[in-house]
């Protein structure tokens, strides 16, 4: 189901989610308490066991526009080239389902942005909830190597301008993905910047996180 809007808006929120609906429900929650309010919200839902739908009837009134699409599991990195693939946003963003953004978000970004016109992809580091033990994750470089998430390319605190998506052709469907992403726009000589913001809120107390599956099988995390 997608709901059509044609209205063009500076920002596509794209949340991919697999059967977490509370966990959705809190992101949901930090969108709508945004002080920047033009954007549009893309959810993604890959092949949940029951569909979101009950869940966002509360929230189609909320936003200005939300689209939901629901396909086959295929990943997260695949699922999030499907929301970009119908976004209307200037620029793309995302937000984990079992995450949340601070009030502020959105607007030091858009405002980062048009002070820095000559910079077409950001990516910040995060405020961590959770155990310091899970803080490091196996590095996208090096899978026997263990580095703290903020020196990380946290993909979803990426926010990037939209036509950037065809050029690079998107997320690749492994781990590192957002590395990857990111490391592709340097190389064909996109400014990439890093800033420093910790307005959004990355959980890692979740038992269903790509990154503690990624641990209990021993780091195995190459291509």
């Amino acid at each position: 189901m997608v709901e059509i809007n044609t209205r063009k808006f500076t920002v596509s929120v794209i949340i991919a989610v697999y059967n977490r609906p509370q966990k959705l429900q809190r992101a949901l929650r930090s969108l709508y308490k945004q002080t920047f309010k033009n954007y549009e919200v893309i959810v993604i839902d890959d092949g949940s066991s029951k569909p979101l739908c009950n869940i966002l009837e509360t929230y189609y009134t909320k936003f200005k526009s939300l689209k939901y699409i629901r396909h086959s599991n295929r990943k997260t990195p695949l699922s999030l080239n499907a929301g970009i693939r119908i976004a209307s946003g200037k620029y793309f963003t995302f937000l984990d389902s079992d995450d949340e953004y601070m009030p502020g978000h959105l607007a030091a970004r858009v405002r980062y942005m048009k002070n820095n016109s000559n910079v077409d992809i950001i990516h910040s580091n995060a405020k961590i909830i959770g155990k310091k033990e899970d803080f490091y994750v196996p590095d996208a470089r090096n899978s026997n190597k263990l580095i703290h998430l903020n020196e990380c390319t946290i993909g979803a605190t990426i926010f990037a301008k939209k036509e950037l998506f065809d050029i690079l052709e998107g997320f690749k469907n492994f781990y590192g993905y957002d590395y990857d992403f990111v490391k592709r726009a340097a190389r064909k000589k996109m400014k990439v910047a890093k800033i420093k913001s910790s307005t959004y809120v990355y959980y890692r107390n979740s038992d269903d996180s790509i990154i503690n599956l990624l641990k209990e099988n021993n780091f195995e995390t190459k291509k």
